[in-house]
């Protein structure tokens, strides 16, 4: 296209994909996106129309919400201010962490505790809550609600802890289509493991209005550069035309905007020539499971649900209220720093820890507590190395996340695979330890070089066989026995484990119950953390070793078909 000389003079020149553009055309009360990887979603999409709804409403308070602090944290404030970096000055337009400087207007709502707000220039502010803390909601009076990774959030969660903090003042914002509306993004759920009720927000679109929306609105932009030019050139009789239209038009653009959804789905080929045809055959090749390609690439909905080994495990056994919020209550978003375990609400530093090791190539392991008192046995922590990595790279992790711990003891379970001395995949995969030593005793020394006292709980273990293992999962996650422990895990720290969990499906052959394994061998390593049964392996060892006397005297090898779980190559 042409760029006439006034145009460089007044505009600057960026690219925009057509489902960018579209969302920044329709732009309702309500907007929801559906998008793959790589389309922009944060920074193109919701960075920009944060902008247009706090421009709106000068001294509204918002809120930017979550499943959890850590989340908006580690992705969505780091996307957004991304954009907002790129196309504005901090302190001049946009403050972070801290409270604005003197010529920002004041927020209409008094603000103590500047640490973890987004304000303007305007005077409107942002402050950022979560679903783990229904404090967070406290005393809240938002006129817009923005939120992302709906896919991770629980409706009873979003309809409690967020949605009743959409009160504001209407006498004073209730001139702006976006007042008491939503702003919500997520990718394409696995309906296995995620949250799909906010998918129903798509009912609501009248796409017919939209579209109206969308035709009228490029009329007005349009016109709204023609204005810009016309003063440019003080061409007087085209500034009163462009202003009558803009008078007559955009006035009515906002009203018909008012109340209207607009939903979008769209693949990552949205973006495509931002990203090129080169990132979607590179994801092609390395994600070597379909329904993940299928979900996070192309925005395709998972319509099939395969036969899980951990059958009976749902999401009443994933927990999400993980951290505490102390230390981050008292520093600037800006200087928070990691997560370690003195943040997990669950974690109790004065006991000992329980762990789950499987060694390999590709090594994992999972820490659990138990509280005797609420009969409660918490996953709160995966971790994995993958090869050249191995025994210290892997204790170095642990070492450093559970730094803060007082009672430094680990009780570790796992396949009798890591008591041998010369296990197969060393043929392949060459240690850098000693070759007559085993896994566990090697990673035993690298924990205890660091301080931490490990007990090895696996010496001498026979086989379990497969069906050992899925009885007592169905055991463990089936009907509440308030006369047992009741297995939960951390959705946000054990967000690995979980989805390996829901990748691990059941095989059958000959009749006889196995776990398919297959995806260890598919899979490429970096891959396998998140779609392969590895680290669901290692909390099967780490469950079998702390409740094997559920199962009934019975359940002895011998009553089983060979099947064990072991490494092959």
């Amino acid at each position: 296209m042409k760029i006439r000389e006034i145009d460089k003079e007044l505009f600057e020149q960026n690219y925009l994909s057509v489902v960018q553009i579209l969302f920044k055309l329709a732009d309702p009360t309500f907007m929801f996106g559906e998008i793959g990887r790589g389309s922009g979603k944060t920074t193109h999409i919701l960075g920009a129309r944060v902008d247009r709804v706090q421009n709106s409403m000068g001294g509204a308070t918002m809120v930017l919400g979550g499943v959890t602090y850590k989340s908006i944290l580690d992705t969505v404030l780091s996307g957004m201010m991304e954009f907002f970096n790129e196309n504005y000055q901090r302190g001049f337009y946009y403050e972070f962490g801290k409270e604005p400087p003197r010529h920002f207007k004041k927020c209409n709502t008094f603000i103590a505790d500047w640490k973890h707000t987004i304000s303007f220039v305007n005077g409107a502010v942002i402050q950022l809550v979560s679903c783990d803390r229904p404090e967070s909601m406290l005393g809240k009076n938002a006129a817009h609600l923005f939120v992302d990774e709906l896919r991770k959030i629980p409706e009873k969660k979003f309809v409690e802890n967020i949605i009743p903090a959409l009160r504001s003042d209407r006498s004073k914002y209730g001139h702006s289509p976006y007042f008491m509306g939503i702003t919500g993004f997520s990718s394409t759920p696995d309906i296995e493991a995620d949250e799909t009720w906010w998918l129903k927000y798509e009912e609501n679109m009248d796409s017919e209005m939209i579209n109206a929306i969308i035709e009228l609105a490029y009329y007005c932009d349009k016109n709204k550069v023609m204005l810009l030019e016309a003063k440019k050139a003080l061409d007087f009789e085209k500034i009163k035309k462009h202003e009558r239209f803009f008078a007559k038009w955009q006035h009515r653009l906002d009203e018909i905007k008012r109340g209207q959804t607009y939903y979008c789905r769209a693949s990552s080929f949205s973006n495509i020539k931002i990203l090129g045809m080169d990132y979607i055959e590179n994801q092609l090749k390395n994600i070597k499971d379909v329904d993940k390609f299928k979900t996070e690439i192309l925005s395709i909905r998972k319509n099939k649900v395969k036969e899980r080994f951990f059958g009976k495990f749902g999401k009443e056994h994933i927990f999400i209220d993980s951290y505490l919020y102390d230390r981050i209550d008292r520093t600037a978003i800006d200087e928070i720093g990691g997560i370690t375990s003195r943040d997990l609400k669950y974690c109790d530093t004065a006991q000992p820890l329980y762990a789950g090791y499987d060694p390999g190539p590709f090594t994992s392991i999972v820490f659990a507590q138990r509280n005797r008192q609420k009969k409660e046995f918490r996953c709160i922590k995966d971790f994995f190395v993958i090869h050249p990595e191995q025994h210290e790279e892997l204790a170095e992790k642990i070492d450093l996340f559970f730094k803060n711990h007082r009672y430094k003891k680990i009780f570790l379970h796992y396949d009798r695979a890591a008591n041998q001395r010369d296990p197969r995949w060393r043929d392949y995969y060459p240690i850098t330890g000693d070759i007559n030593d085993t896994d566990a005793k090697m990673l035993k020394n690298a924990l205890e070089k660091r301080g931490w006292q490990v007990e090895l709980m696996s010496l001498n273990q026979q086989t379990i066989y497969y069906v050992q293992h899925y009885r007592l999962l169905s055991i463990l996650f089936g009907k509440q026995d308030y006369s047992r422990d009741k297995v939960l895990i951390d959705g946000n720290e054990c967000e690995c484990l979980v989805s390996s969990i829901y990748h691990s499906p059941i095989k059958r052959t000959d009749g006889v119950l196995k776990l398919d394994k297959s995806s260890e061998k598919e899979l490429d390593y970096k891959d396998q953390a998140m779609y392969s049964t590895q680290i669901a392996t290692a909390l099967m060892y780490l469950l079998f070793g702390e409740y094997k006397n559920l199962l009934p005297s019975s359940d002895n090898p011998e009553n089983f078909a060979i099947g064990g779980i072991t490494f092959s190559s």
